[in-house]
């Protein structure tokens, strides 16, 4: 900080810290550097509302009058001050009812690090203060083999410089390869679970590489971790998984089907799904006995969950309740059609009478059942007070057949379900449903999007919005075929897009590469250019399973080539590309290791298996401590006023890296010292300064023992070119001969003041030192002031 600038701040705060209110009128705001101003306005227009509950009719008017004075002064700043800006207002008058309200702005000479607005009876002016503290500036370097991060100690104030994300692979030890733990995965029994619930013995599904074709797969271990996260989202489906950097996934490449540690993944690269996940499973019974006393109507309930069953139980979970006092079962429906036709399902199926009626003052159909087994039937399977947050598929529909899983899937559609010009969805509040309902489109090879929505439009609810949305020509043919809707305006809009799109599909994408597929036809000596699919062969475009049929299967003669080709087109794999890789923060983890080291996990096909990544880890970990060393030099090569640098990190890695970084010299011998920390995160600069506090002490204590020696050892051999006294200085100063004007701690700050805008008006070097040592001490003992002099007076 220039000294100058530095007299200004000091000034500033000094005036402002004189101030106090009789009430809660003295108004702070903080905006960071490359903060929006105008959303400062916006916030100070806000906060005009909350202003307006004030209870005292002066302190009321006093606090909007400062607001509507800041508001019209942020109006007058065209551009937000680089390093951020500081502004106060309020009234300061010492004579009660006859307000002076005034306002102030700075912009500070550091970037500054706080939003902040606040109304008090004083005016916040801690993060100015600590500015005034940093008289040294301190180089941090935190590493671990993960990451590191490069700061600045600025007196009390911490700022990050850089942060370096390694890359490296963790140990491929057990338990090395993670993901989060609410993740899903699909046991051999349909039945659908987070990670952390799963207990040996545990089967899941997964895939057959050879084959590509679904296949179940024995966990033979698991282990807990606590790793950092990153959340992977593709696009064209999107489906996301949270996993450590670590954790290895199939990735599609031009050179085929290869196991990636996330750490080697980026946007842009294709990760494997599995277009359907085959399960054999049976029709399940019905476990439910209620003895009822008294009388009751007589119900029927099926013997198996069959068709007509779970669909009403799809239903009921979008637009169904139960009301416990009534003890009834009731199903809100908009369209006639669809109530008539549940209406006559629930009589069919058990057996008793239900009332549809049509509200006109809610513009609905309702329909009620008047049943108390019936009632607990439902609660029996729906035990969620709150099903629409907390509800979930039923355990018995998914252990069911896939027709039957078809049908549920279609109530839930007829009551959440939607058919835009293009697509199919749905729209729930409830994400465990929502991961469930694209996990169990899976069974039936629809791929389907996971889209997540604030919800801010919504008047009545401002609760996460989940959507399911199917678009792809393939999924679409297969949901009219095999679920469908009840309503037949649905239906006909489906069947439209259908006929619109053609084959046009850009989700069902085919899991070979284009390059790939070229290789085999010309190994089968046919010619490329028959085919027109340069821009596929050539893997700029990616090609459909339908337009594969068309354009390249179909015109196949060769049988041997057609085999070939056909197995791509029968593929159990498909791909989706990434579209963000999103660093979270450290978490809870879960691995598991299968049988065939791979299974199906929120949707994606995921590996665990990371020997092989092994022999790598040692070379990146060296290249990455080289790019860190390459951070260090250009953000501290040309810091003028550099003390020092400390170095910290857990185990070994922080000498690892001071050896093999290859650090330049200047700077490593700047080091002072290398401390142990637990991480290498942006937190972990704070916790290096605090186990650092020897080290800066000492630095400090030299730095001042070292300016009063040369004040001492001028005193006592050229006494002349030295003065000390207050009354001695004062006159070096007026005669302009101070070179180094010496001031201890302990004057006073108004002394200290005015003796500093004296030594300023002369260019003369100002030091500040403590009486924390024998050299401190003795010299307060001659005053506290002294002078090294350019000249002999």
């Amino acid at each position: 900080m220039e000294e100058e600038k530095r007299y200004e701040l000091e000034e500033f705060v000094q005036e402002l810290g004189k101030y106090k209110g009789r009430h809660t009128e003295l108004i702070s705001v903080y905006a960071p550097a490359g903060y929006n101003l105008i959303n400062v306005a916006k916030q100070l227009d806000q906060e005009k509302s909350t202003a307006m509950n004030i209870k005292s009719k002066n302190n009321r008017k006093n606090v909007l009058d400062a607001l509507e004075r800041l508001t019209r002064h942020i109006g007058l700043i065209k551009k937000a001050p680089e390093n951020g800006i500081a502004l106060f207002a309020g009234n300061i008058s010492e004579t009660e009812g006859q307000p002076q309200i005034e306002v102030w702005s700075i912009e500070p000479p550091m970037p500054l690090k706080t939003r902040l607005y606040r109304c008090d009876k004083e005016f916040v002016l801690e993060p100015l203060r600590e500015m005034l503290e940093a008289t040294e500036v301190y180089g941090l370097v935190v590493i671990d083999r993960q990451e590191a991060t490069i700061g600045l100690l600025e007196g009390k104030q911490i700022s990050v410089l850089q942060h370096l994300d390694s890359f490296v692979p963790g140990k491929t030890e057990k338990g090395g390869q993670c993901l989060s733990p609410d993740t899903l995965v699909m046991k051999d029994n349909g039945e659908i679970i987070e990670l952390k619930e799963g207990h040996n013995p545990l089967i899941l599904a997964s895939e057959n590489l050879n084959t590509e074709r679904s296949e179940l797969t024995l966990v033979i271990e698991k282990w807990e971790n606590e790793k950092p996260l990153f959340k992977i989202k593709t696009k064209n489906p999107v489906f996301e998984i949270d996993a450590s950097q670590d954790h290895i996934f199939f990735v599609r490449t031009e050179e085929g089907i290869e196991e990636k540690p996330l750490t080697n993944i980026k946007k842009g690269d294709y990760l494997l799904l599995p277009s359907k996940i085959d399960l054999n499973l049976k029709e399940q019974p019905i476990e439910f006995n209620l003895n009822l006393s008294g009388k009751h109507k007589q119900a029927s309930i099926p013997i198996t969950l069959d068709k007509d069953l779970a669909r009403i139980f799809g239903y009921y979970l979008g637009d169904g309740c139960f009301e416990e006092k009534e003890n009834r079962i009731t199903f809100f429906e908009q369209r006639e059609e669809v109530a008539r036709h549940y209406n006559e399902l629930i009589k069919k199926t058990f057996g008793l009478s239900c009332v549809l009626k049509f509200r006109e003052s809610k513009n609905y159909y309702q329909i009620r059942i008047y049943s108390k087994l019936i009632s607990q039937f439902f609660k029996n399977y729906f035990p969620q007070k709150n099903k629409t947050l907390e509800g979930e598929i039923p355990l018995i529909v998914l252990k069911s057949p896939d027709d039957i899983l078809a049908s549920f899937i279609g109530g839930f559609f007829d009551a959440e379900g939607y058919v835009s010009s293009s697509r199919i969805g749905l729209g729930i509040n409830n994400k465990k449903i929502a991961k469930q309902i694209q996990m169990v489109l899976l069974r039936l090879g629809l791929l389907s999007s996971l889209l997540e929505y604030d919800n801010r439009k919504n008047l009545y609810s401002k609760k996460m919005r989940y959507t399911i949305e199917v678009s792809g020509i393939d999924s679409m043919k297969i949901f009219m075929e095999q679920i469908g809707f009840i309503s037949s305006e649905k239906n006909l809009k489906l069947k439209q897009i259908i006929e619109k799109r053609g084959n046009q599909d850009h989700i069902n994408q085919l899991v070979a590469n284009g390059k790939e597929v070229a290789r085999i036809i010309k190994k089968s000596k046919e010619s490329l250019m028959k085919y027109a699919c340069s821009m596929f062969f050539s893997n700029k475009r990616q090609m459909s399973r339908q337009v594969f049929k068309r354009k390249i299967l179909d015109k196949t003669e060769n049988p041997e080539l057609k085999r070939r080709l056909e197995f791509f087109y029968n593929s159990n794999l498909t791909i989706a590309k990434i579209n963000k890789i999103i660093s979270l923060k450290v978490e809870k983890t879960i691995d598991i290791e299968t049988k065939n080291h791979n299974f199906i996990a929120n949707g994606f096909l995921v590996h665990n298996s990371a020997a092989r990544y092994a022999r790598i880890r040692d070379g990146m970990a060296k290249e990455f401590f080289r790019k860190v060393a390459d951070a260090v030099k250009n953000n501290f090569w040309e810091l003028k006023k550099l003390k020092g640098i400390i170095v910290g990190g857990p185990g070994p890695t922080k000498e690892d890296f001071l050896k093999e970084g290859q650090i330049v010299t200047a700077l490593k011998e700047k080091i002072l010292g290398v401390k142990d920390i637990g991480d290498a995160n942006r937190q972990a600069l704070e916790s290096l300064v605090e186990v650092s506090q020897d080290l800066l002490a000492e630095q400090e204590i030299t730095r001042e023992k070292k300016i009063l020696e040369d004040f001492f050892n001028k005193l006592g051999k050229q006494p002349e070119k030295t003065a000390y006294g207050l009354e001695k200085v004062n006159k070096a100063l007026t005669a302009g001969a101070v070179g180094t004007l010496i001031l201890s701690k302990k004057l006073g700050r108004k002394l200290i003041y005015e003796l500093e805008e004296k030594a300023r008006n002369i260019s003369s070097k100002i030091e500040i030192v403590s009486e924390e040592t024998e050299e401190g001490q003795q010299f307060k003992n001659l005053g506290g002031v002294g002078a090294i002099l350019r000249y002999e007076i």
